[in-house]
């Protein structure tokens, strides 16, 4: 059986540094195929505990499709001895896909996932072609703003914040929010705020509307007083 690489998988993937993208869909590839993790602590690891939990569950809805095949279909066969082999061969090929497209759904409504387009990989490893950032999502160019500011690696974020930036492109550009993230992260480095210096904080919806409007209005008075002097 083969495997298939969701766009959320794409995205996180496209968020990293060019050099971990290779890494982080091979050992995707060889979970689903071998059910081996990866060693040590690379600077995904993170993104990929989440995202085997998706793996898992295609799994088991594929186990889940051919045991309904093999129910439904065995009773018939024992009935209709008779028929030729092809033809109840070629039900069989039918039943097997039908029920694991009903087992697959089942699954994936239990896990509240979203539809999602998927890009076919038959066998690891798999390469991903080189895309530039500036062609990426908003939400990805403000990620990798974030990290240029503060020398991380972060390669997601919660959906939340992903929705936040999106309504925001038109109104800030990525460039207004790399200072942002360098602004605040300046102002709460010596506080005791200093652990909220990440992506689910400064891009939450209760916070990047607010930190923007700090950062535009310091850049500001910096100007004036600059035009002062």
């Amino acid at each position: 059986m083969g495997m298939v690489i969701h766009d959320d998988f794409w995205a996180a993937c496209q968020a990293m540094p060019e050099k971990q993208r290779a890494p982080f869909l091979y050992a995707l590839a060889e979970y689903r195929f071998e059910k081996k993790e990866p060693k040590g602590s690379p600077a995904w690891l993170p993104t990929f505990i989440a995202f085997k939990q998706r793996i898992d569950l295609s799994d088991e809805a594929s186990a889940k499709g051919r045991k309904m095949a093999e129910a439904r279909w065995g009773k018939k066969r024992a009935a209709s001895d008779g028929r030729d082999a092809a033809a109840t061969h070629g039900h069989d090929a039918r039943a097997d896909a039908q029920a694991y497209a009903r087992a697959y759904a089942a699954v994936s409504e239990s896990f509240d996932a979203e539809k999602e387009k998927e890009i076919g990989v038959d066998i690891p490893p798999y390469s991903p072609p080189a895309i530039s950032i500036e062609d990426a999502p908003f939400w990805m160019r403000c990620l990798a703003a974030f990290n240029d500011a503060r020398g991380t690696a972060y390669t997601t974020m919660p959906e939340k914040c992903r929705r936040t930036l999106e309504r925001a492109e038109g109104s800030y550009t990525v460039e207004q929010v790399g200072a942002m993230v360098a602004y605040k992260c300046d102002q709460l480095a010596k506080t005791r705020w200093k652990g909220c210096r990440t992506p689910s904080f400064l891009f939450s919806p209760d916070h990047f509307e607010e930190c923007m409007h700090q950062s535009i209005e310091a850049r500001e008075e910096a100007d004036r007083y600059a035009d002062y002097a």
